[in-house]
């Protein structure tokens, strides 16, 4: 049941239920709004309200297939998912800022509104560069795997302890760097082949080879040393070890500690920290364990709760 305290709060939904569900229900903004009229709803789906695909069932590796994602990722053989939930995450990411659009619009209006959140209109947003990229017909960017699709050399490489290094070049006169202080080959700048960024790309097979070699007898710290001398952008390729361990992470303290039914836990700090105030890091509750301060807080009275508990309603 809807009570007045929701009055003041926003509904988030996914569409788990079939469309149409919760207006059955007597759950649809309309019914809702009328009875609380600040109430922000936002509905999270696959393919949004309306159209064909308004009952298609719809998984993040779906999304990322139908929004084109899988045919830009990858290799030149296989198309690869991304590692994390990108289409559930990304139809979060707009939800939540389309909820802190519609609060500021009710504290101008008083009123709640209606939020229709698509994963799919969400992925192919985030789809902008290859979308446009093939525009009107144009020939999409190829699947490079880890490389850059059309700079080179940008990319992983391996070096001589078995790690790999990732870097970037960005113009002509990195490039000429490059060559001089990280391969300390000055020769190669001037090699017809690899002339310009174009020419690296469609030679890139044959440049990947010179530098593997000038890196085998190096280590990934010697590498990096060098591009960071030569002021080349670098990055390490980290496993999950790694990420745990970033010497950045925890210089700037992002570990946080919270409690749980488990005991105590590692926890990231939210991006985006505020000089205004420190983040709440409560602790993970029990299952249950809020079950009846959330009804109190919605106005049941004890002896409802009881008869909840012992029902097995809750």
């Amino acid at each position: 049941m809807i009570r007045e305290g929701l009055a003041q709060l926003v509904a988030v939904g996914g569409q788990r239920w079939a469309p149409g569900a919760a207006a059955r229900l007597g759950l649809s903004f309309e019914a809702l709004h009328a009875r609380h009229p600040r109430l922000i709803v936002c509905d999270i789906s696959g393919y949004g309200e309306g159209g064909p695909y308004q009952d298609k069932k719809a998984y993040d590796l779906l999304i990322q297939s139908e929004s084109g994602f899988l045919s830009v990722t990858g290799t030149a053989d296989d198309p690869v998912k991304a590692g994390c939930s990108i289409a559930d995450i990304s139809a979060g990411m707009y939800a939540y800022s389309a909820i802190l659009n519609a609060l500021l619009l009710r504290q101008k209006t008083g009123l709640g509104s209606r939020l229709d959140v698509s994963m799919l209109e969400s992925m192919v947003e985030w789809m902008g560069f290859p979308m446009y990229y093939a525009f009107e017909g144009a020939a999409p960017p190829v699947r490079a795997g880890a490389a850059h699709a059309s700079i080179y050399p940008y990319g992983p490489f391996p070096t001589g302890d078995g790690n790999t290094i990732m870097l970037g070049l960005q113009n002509e006169r990195e490039w000429r760097v490059f060559c001089a202080q990280v391969l300390r080959q000055a020769e190669l700048a001037e090699d017809p082949r690899f002339a310009t960024n174009s020419l690296r790309t469609a030679n890139r097979e044959a440049l990947r080879a010179l530098i593997v070699a000038a890196f085998a007898d190096l280590s990934v710290q010697q590498v990096t040393d060098r591009l960071e001398d030569a002021q080349i952008a670098n990055a390490r390729v980290n496993d999950m070890a790694g990420v745990w361990a970033h010497p950045q992470l925890r210089a700037r303290d992002r570990w946080s500690q919270v409690d749980s039914p488990a005991g105590a836990l590692p926890a990231l700090l939210p991006p985006a920290s505020s000089n205004a105030f420190a983040p709440r890091m409560a602790a993970v509750p029990a299952v249950g364990q809020n079950t009846d301060a959330v009804l109190a807080s919605l106005g049941y009275a004890p002896e409802q709760v009881a008869r909840f508990h012992a029902s097995e309603v809750v």
